[in-house]
Formats: C-alpha cells, structure tokens, sequence
C-alpha cells in the first residue's frame, strides 16, 4: 500500500512542500529512513539528523521547513501527524472468525461468530464476547466476563470473573485483570483476608500494557475511563478510579481507594498513596511519590537528583539533620526579638 504525497497532505490536512507525486509506502526514524519511507523531525536538537536523513518525505513544524530543502508536510504537532499516517499505511491486521479446536467453551458462554478466539483459551459459564473481537492464545475468560465489540486481547491475558471491558480496547500478554486485591484484616498473629466481592470495569477504547494488574474492588468497583492508557508493568489497586483520556507509564503503583481525574498523566515510577483525590489534569514526573490529595491541575515533582554517591551521602545526612537545625534557628530568633 503506498500514497502519494499530495494524497496524505489532503487526508490529513498539512501543507506539502516539494514533489506533490512522491511515492509513500512506509513510515521510519530520520536516522533509518530510505527511498519510500516518511518520517518526522520534532525539533532543533534532530536538525543533524534531518540533514542526513534518505527519507523521501518528512513531516515537520513549519518552523523547521527553512532548515530542509527535501518533500515534507507541515504540520504544528508532526508526532501526531506522523502516527495518523503510520496507521494509514500499516494498518493493524484481523484474524479470521472462529473458535480453535483447542479452545475450552462453556456451553452456556455466549461467543459472537465473528469473534476469533486463538489455541487453548478458556471461556467460562456466562462470559460475553462481542462481535470481532480477537482473544489470543492461552487467554483465561473468567465466569460473567463481558467483552464488546471489537476489543483484542493478545496472548496469555487473565480476565477474572465478573469483569467488563469496553468496545475496542487492547490488552496486551500477561495483563491480569480482576485478581483479588491485597485487603487482609489482622487477627492477632496472623493475617485474615478480607473478601473481594468488587469487579473491575473498563470503559472504551482503553490500552493495558503487557503484565499490568488490576485488582478487582473490595467492595465497590475498580473503574478505568474511556480512553485511558496503561503501559507495561502497572499495578491499580482495589477501588481505584480513573478518569477518562489519562495515560500511566511503566512501573506506576496506585495504592487502594484512590480517585484520579481525567486526563491525568504519570511518568515512570510514580507511587501513589491509597485514599486519596487527584483532580483533573494533574501530570506527575517520573519518580514523584503522591501522599496527599491533588486539588489543582498542574505539573508535580517529588524526589532528589542523582547526583554522586559521595555528594549523596552528605546532604543525606544533613536532611537528617534539618529539623534540630531548625529548632534551633527558631530558638536564636525568639532570643533576638
């Protein structure tokens, strides 16, 4: 499948600078781009790179078109640009309908006929699967799991009973959706744990990374929006919400009972503690550690810089030591007044 450039620029509403008849059938970085290929260049930093690119095409703010003399289309977020076209050109491929001979269906499961459903899947009592959608290899369907149309689960995903999951969503290998959260009561030596009668729902159009985890409510529900996105390796504990359109790095932990807004964003490595509120539009960078309710939007920061092991270790000892320090600045300016 290939366009010309004029083709994509009408599609997509950019500007073409250079040969409107350039053939286009795929999409690479500035630095593997060949005969062909688009790529894009997001800022001055990429300028040596776009100078030496072999790309036939390349998208770019209209304040880099003076530093390139190759084709390009304009356009003021050409990251945005560039992925609209990459899914035009590669679209994502369909497997055919029907069940696998060694797939496990309940009698009483309901699997539309247009569904795909891949080698030794599971599919328990009273599970729903949709029209086209696609259920990967070794996938667990759990008893009452509700999956709409379109969804695709790649292989060895874990739906747990009672969950729900939205139209069109992606869940990638190893996801474990609906465990049974980590709620124990203590009984004198020991720990009791505490029933997880909850479910986990999910809206539309939601991304789960590989070996992500999301454990089912306590006693409530677990939700995650529309739209949300969660890379690899996230854990949302029992009862958290999340808002609609907001995206989670790798490596994110939200502890029990936390609501988060809409359009939120955390970078990698962020901790969130249990029970409390982040409003809409709060973004986190990577490593922050969130211990009290978020009430206005903003970009939040927690952490010390790397630095090295030598410097670390003094001012390490020398936090410790702030609050005598400031006992006694405090003393000194009673003395003085």
């Amino acid at each position: 499948m290939s366009f010309q450039l004029s083709e994509l620029a009408r599609r997509f509403d950019l500007e073409l600078k250079g040969q409107a008849e350039a053939e286009i059938s795929t999409v690479a970085n500035l630095q593997d781009a060949g005969p062909g290929s688009i790529s894009f260049c997001t800022g001055r930093r990429h300028l040596a790179e776009l100078e030496k690119t072999c790309a036939t095409a390349v998208i770019l703010d209209p304040g880099l078109s003076e530093h390139y003399s190759g084709n390009a289309l304009l356009s003021e977020d050409p990251h945005l640009a560039f992925t609209r076209i990459a899914h035009l050109l590669h679209p994502a491929s369909r497997k055919p309908a029907g069940t696998h001979t060694s797939a496990v269906v309940h009698a009483q499961a309901m699997v539309h006929e247009s569904a795909s459903i891949a080698e030794y899947v599971i599919i328990e009592k009273l599970a729903s699967i949709a029209a086209n959608c696609e259920i990967g290899a070794g996938c667990y369907i759990g008893e009452g799991v509700i999956i709409e149309q379109g969804s695709v689960l790649k292989n060895n995903v874990t739906l747990c009973h009672g969950t729900s999951l939205g139209k069109d969503c992606v869940l990638h290998s190893g996801c474990v959706i609906g465990a049974e959260g980590f709620g124990h009561a203590r009984d004198g030596d020991h720990w009791l744990p505490v029933p997880q009668l909850g479910k986990v729902v999910i809206g539309n159009d939601v991304c789960i990374g590989a070996n992500t985890a999301i454990d089912r409510g306590a006693l409530g529900d677990t939700s995650i929006g529309n739209g949300v996105k969660l890379d690899n390796l996230v854990h949302i504990a029992h009862n958290v919400s999340i808002g609609d359109d907001t995206a989670i790095a790798a490596c994110v932990a939200i502890a029990g009972s936390t609501h988060i807004g809409k359009r939120c964003t955390f970078a990698g490595q962020v901790g969130v503690a249990d029970n409390i509120e982040i409003c809409d539009d709060a973004h986190f960078t990577g490593q922050a550690a969130v211990r009290s309710s978020i009430t206005q939007p903003g970009v939040y920061s927690s952490g010390i810089l790397l630095e090295d092991t030598r410097s670390w270790s003094k001012n390490a000892m020398r936090f410790k030591q702030l609050n005598s320090l400031f006992k006694q600045v405090r003393e000194l300016t009673k003395k003085e007044q």
